[in-house]
């Protein structure tokens, strides 16, 4: 009798050990949560988006360029569609500037999709984080230290990229 307990409590353990593994790695859990219906964070994988959908993400909003999103081996469009979510490029990087106009766009997309839970990333989440910030402080009326306080940032000032977002 002794064995067969051992053996369910081993059991149990195992699975439990085995849920706090797949917390510990899920794509939110990596993110950063930004308000009660945004995170940041990286390239999300093919995998992910079935735990995007559990959570009723409805919006992804993706900062990498369309040559970086060639090198997947998945299509990220077909994924966010698969699970009924609007996704929108607005691509960040080699050959498309931080701007102000890039800031209004992304503006445009946080207003049409406002009330969504949402994810917006990049391949590391540096450039969906800068312009969440430069957003928050235009858009937003934040001060440098609340947007940065607010996107789990420790900087004590901008970066170059979120100035040139602002006009700066």
């Amino acid at each position: 009798m002794y064995k067969y307990v051992m053996v369910a409590f081993l059991l149990i353990t195992y699975n439990a050990l085995a849920q706090d593994q797949n917390k510990a790695t899920s794509y939110l859990s990596k993110a950063t949560q930004v308000n009660d219906n945004i995170w940041i964070g990286p390239q999300p994988t093919e995998q992910d988006f079935n735990e995007l959908a559990a959570e009723e993400i409805g919006a992804v909003v993706n900062t990498r360029t369309a040559a970086e999103m060639e090198q997947l081996d998945f299509n990220e469009v077909e994924q966010a569609s698969k699970f009924n979510m609007t996704y929108d490029l607005l691509e960040v990087g080699k050959g498309h500037a931080y701007s102000p106009a890039k800031l209004d766009e992304f503006n445009a997309l946080m207003t049409a999709n406002a009330g969504k839970k949402m994810v917006l990333h990049c391949r590391s989440g540096n450039r969906a984080t800068q312009l969440y910030t430069a957003w928050l402080i235009k858009h937003q009326g934040k001060t440098e230290t609340e947007a940065l306080k607010t996107v789990g940032s420790d900087a004590g000032e901008l970066n170059d990229s979120v100035k040139a977002l602002l006009g700066r």
